[in-house]
């Protein structure tokens, strides 16, 4: 047990020295290995972290980004942001409304919270400048917004969550519909409050031609969604299977599209070997941290206690909640997800919890933390996109960010909602 604390103690103290993530979690992974077994760290520290990505469910996450770089780099921004605006752009809120659309359409082809602020977050915060918008709103609108892209299929950290868990990726891809779509209509809302207020200017009125243009436009990209989780529930192809398949549709469009030089390519390939790198790294590190918690019986410790002193699924649940947010001000997403996932597992498989339901809530929690000040890693994003200072990020997100809180505890309360597309794909009861 001493030796966990020191290991964590040091992982806090490289973190706060911002140490790459990977990097720390592997210092203080070996850390703790060689304190037990001495000089056999490197050989043992090796095994377990090959281990830890030699999976095939793994490989689907890297041909998503793949997928969602190409697609975004492809010209499909433009068409999803004009779609959103041909479809709620009159709505109150305007364009702020159209961010939260187009949000919920782009989530559908990258599964990134980071890449939709990024692929998005320029072109929305300009075009809302331009209509008058207040910068400060537009980017908090931008940020919030960005969060809805791992709920909605195809999603990296479901992936990284099925293979942990052993969970059906195609349940977990369908239990995401329902929760984003909550998420957008919740913060479509508090825009729409924004604007009765009177802090938004009032759009023109798009005709019917403009929207079926924009629709016959952004149609090809909509069928990536309905490709990936189609083919899975049909049998037709595995989830890695549907991941390979997403890239290659997403090379077609671009190719079509014509707004990819074959220069760029590199670039692209580059950029998503390097995020795969990254990715992976954190996995493998995170893999040794979790082999030498489990080795300490510290696991089982936690599962008992838990066991034996939570009294119904919503307080283990809410105690998740409440973990993943705090996790979230210091620690990105996937390494988060990694590491607490095995230590919550058996407490949450002797408390009889659906696992699909734990990983929706687990993964909007850590998503939620990417907001979550003072150092949520969109908000500072966002800021630089937007040319605002953190301290105006954070006031700004406030609402929003309170909005989403509110959904996440109707989905933990609740858990029918975010399982009722799971069930009746499986011909379950609902309720």
């Amino acid at each position: 047990m001493t030796t966990l604390l020191i290991a964590f103690g040091l992982l806090f103290v490289l973190m706060c020295l911002r140490v790459p993530v990977a990097i720390s979690i592997g210092l203080a992974a070996m850390l703790a290995v060689a304190a037990e077994l001495g000089w056999k760290v490197f050989p043992v520290s090796a095994q377990v972290m090959v281990d830890g990505v030699n999976s095939f469910v793994l490989i689907a996450a890297p041909f998503f980004m793949l997928a969602g770089e190409i697609m975004n780099r492809g010209g499909l921004t433009r068409r999803i942001f004009r779609l959103a605006n041909a479809l709620v752009g009159r709505l109150p809120g305007g364009l702020g409304q159209v961010n939260v659309m187009a949000s919920m359409l782009f989530a559908g082809m990258t599964g990134s919270a980071i890449s939709d602020a990024v692929g998005l977050g320029a072109m929305e915060i300009e075009a809302m400048r331009e209509r008058g918008y207040d910068r400060k709103l537009s980017a908090a609108i931008t940020a919030a917004s960005s969060v809805i892209g791992p709920m909605i299929p195809p999603s990296v950290p479901m992936v990284i969550y099925g293979a942990l868990a052993g969970v059906s990726i195609g349940s977990l891809f369908l239990a995401g519909l329902v929760p984003g779509i909550l998420m957008g209509v919740a913060l479509m809302i508090t825009v729409a409050i924004y604007a009765k207020l009177g802090y938004c200017p009032v759009e023109e009125k798009v005709g019917r031609t403009e929207i079926l243009g924009a629709l016959w436009a952004a149609l090809p990209s909509l069928a990536l969604p309905v490709i990936v989780v189609g083919g899975i529930y049909s049998g037709f192809f595995t989830p890695t299977e549907a991941a390979v398949v997403a890239t290659a549709y997403a090379g077609v469009l671009a190719m079509l599209y014509r707004e990819i030089s074959p220069r760029e390519y590199a670039g692209i390939l580059i950029r998503v070997g390097s995020a795969t790198g990254a990715l992976f790294l954190i996995v493998a590190a995170t893999a040794l941290l979790g082999w030498i918690v489990t080795r300490s019986g510290v696991m089982i410790e936690v599962a008992l206690w838990l066991g034996a002193n939570v009294s119904s699924q919503f307080e283990l649940l809410l105690m998740v909640v409440a973990l993943c947010l705090v996790v979230g001000l210091f620690m990105e997403p996937i390494a988060a997800l990694v590491l607490l996932v095995p230590i919550l597992l058996p407490a949450v498989k002797i408390l009889q919890i659906d696992l699909v339901h734990f990983g929706i809530v687990v993964i909007l929690s850590l998503m939620i933390g990417l907001l979550t000040p003072p150092v949520g890693l969109i908000l500072f994003v966002v800021a630089k996109i937007a040319e605002i200072s953190i301290q105006q990020m954070i006031k700004a997100i406030m609402p929003f960010l309170l909005t989403l809180i509110v959904v996440l505890l109707i989905l933990t309360a609740f858990p029918a909602v975010v399982l009722v597309l799971p069930r009746l794909a499986y011909g379950l009861p609902v309720w």
